[in-house]
């Protein structure tokens, strides 16, 4: 019984600590019409296909190791 009322103390204080320290969230500032604020689209270069090719050799490497 010690331990169910330990739990129900620990949640209540759990609660009570984060009702108190939450603090209010703003919204993000606006900025000036001067801000460019549109990004560029990211290229994709060659290394994206690189990376996917040896993912796939140590992915087929892998399984073969664990068939074996």
């Amino acid at each position: 019984m010690k331990n169910k009322y330990s739990i129900k103390y620990l949640c209540f204080l759990v609660l009570l600590v984060s009702a108190l320290s939450i603090t209010t969230a703003n919204a993000q500032i606006v900025f000036p019409d001067d801000v460019d604020d549109e990004t560029p689209a990211a290229p994709i270069d060659g290394f994206v296909g690189l990376g996917i090719a040896a993912g796939i050799y140590f992915g087929v490497r892998k399984r073969a190791a664990q068939k074996k």
